[in-house]
């Protein structure tokens, strides 16, 4: 589906689309300008930008020091190591809604040394194989790439029982996962496009990459000569934003994102369900956006059109954790990059609503004047003594950017006359003095 510049203000969404200079070419009602958290969507030559509803300027600020802390520390390693934790670094920045033109461009062989080094950290003795010759093609955010090739490979040896894998680059391009076999019928790899749907992490990550990156993602199927495939394919520029077009109940036109849910109307289908009646809401309000669980809808010009809002705020944050996590054997570092993105992994679990973890006392008298010492200030002397002391990785970073002191009362932390212009209190909560609550 080709998006006009004359439908991008029927969009239920605060959007704009922007031409390769910058321009803006069409708007929405709503759209009041970039802000923290906006997506870009490739759009053929162009691009749509997508605003966050609610922007959450220190969840972003809080997300960005993390994604810049992880990128230090790929500069500071070597070999494997930092091949991994580059790979680590781009895919969190992709999932946590930068755009990958933001990372630098790279070529077929790059994506091929990324991919072998973390299928190395991320599988047990698969092996890999590169079949030759690689294209010489200019790669968008190949290190973005790298991760989704990976988790193909992932699940080829868990699923399909693959002891190797063929990784091949064709025209397009297109990066390619084979190995011997056929494919089992029951062993999909699917996952839902969104978040808050989707219950494993890697296949919605090659979808995501797919998304931003314009191209498609297919999952296992014959590839010829004995051997099963996967691929991810960039080629020509499409829309990886789920839109519909409605009209007379019927879906007139969609993006092929939306045609990869199966739990949406295909073309010339009629819509039934929860889109029905949010196409019956819009009606009522032309012109408005309406909302029904993850779509919403406006009418314009006798068409409705139906989008799944895409992932922002703090859906984007938890899946961001969600991939440091499952991502966590490309992780290594030496001080103070290990500290610092420990610390701000647990502050923006806070920020998000999550309690303030404790840590047990021993570890808190050991850990507090390490983390202290690697980030370069001086330990509090003594530490506040209670039951249940906090996160010292975090107290330390709080202490080492905003300043203040540790002080008790009663079985509580709180971080005291902090500077509170610093960007980790405000993305806390703390209040105007400098005062935060550190323990549950």
């Amino acid at each position: 589906m080709r998006l006009e510049p004359t439908e991008v203000p029927a969009l239920p969404l605060p959007a704009a689309l922007f031409d390769v200079g910058g321009v803006t070419i069409a708007a929405t009602p709503e759209w009041a300008g970039r802000c923290p958290g906006t997506l870009s969507y490739q759009a053929g030559a162009c691009h749509l930008l997508v605003a966050p509803d609610a922007p959450t300027p220190g969840l972003d600020a809080l997300m960005g020091r993390l994604l810049d802390e992880l990128r230090s520390a790929a500069a500071a390693l070597t070999g494997d190591a930092s091949l991994q934790a580059s790979v680590l670094a781009a895919s969190l920045a992709l999932v946590g809604g930068r755009p990958p033109a933001a990372e630098p461009a790279g070529t077929a062989e790059d994506v091929v040394a990324l991919t072998a080094a973390a299928v190395r950290a991320r599988t047990q003795d698969l092996g890999i194989q590169v079949v030759g010759p690689l294209p010489g093609v200019t790669v968008p955010a190949p290190a973005a790439i790298a991760l989704a090739l990976v988790q193909l490979a992932v699940n080829a040896q868990q699923h399909e029982d693959a002891e190797r894998v063929f990784l091949r680059v064709g025209p397009g391009p297109t990066f390619a996962v084979e190995w011997p076999g056929t494919a089992r019928p029951t062993a999909g790899v699917r996952s839902h496009r969104h978040v808050l749907r989707r219950e494993r992490w890697g296949w919605g990550y090659v979808r995501m990459v797919a998304d931003a990156l314009g191209g498609a993602a297919l999952p296992p199927g014959p590839a010829g000569h004995g051997l099963t495939g996967a691929c991810l394919g960039l080629g020509p520029a499409r829309l990886g934003l789920p839109v519909a077009c409605v009209r007379d109940g019927r879906v007139e036109r969609a993006t092929q994102a939306w045609d990869e849910d199966p739990g949406m109307p295909r073309e010339r289908d009629p819509v039934a369900g929860t889109l029905a009646e949010l196409v019956a809401a819009a009606a009522e309000q032309p012109g408005l956006i309406v909302y029904r669980d993850l779509h919403r809808a406006r009418l314009r010009r006798e068409r409705t059109w139906i989008v799944m809002a895409p992932e922002s705020g703090s859906t984007r944050a938890r899946d961001l954790l969600r991939g440091l996590h499952h991502e966590r054997a490309l992780w290594s570092a030496p001080e103070p990059h290990a500290t610092r993105v420990s610390a701000l992994t647990t502050l923006l679990q806070v920020a998000m609503g999550e309690p303030w973890p404790s840590a047990p006392p021993s570890v808190y008298r050991e850990g507090l004047p390490a983390a202290c010492a690697a980030l370069g200030i001086e330990a509090p002397d003594p530490p506040p003594d209670v039951v249940a002391p906090p996160d010292p990785r975090a107290v330390a970073l709080l202490l080492a950017d905003a300043g203040g002191r540790l002080v008790r009362r009663g079985d509580e932390v709180w971080l005291a006359g902090a500077d509170p212009a610093s960007p980790l209190l405000r993305a806390l909560g703390a209040d105007p003095a400098g005062w935060l609550l550190v323990t549950a």
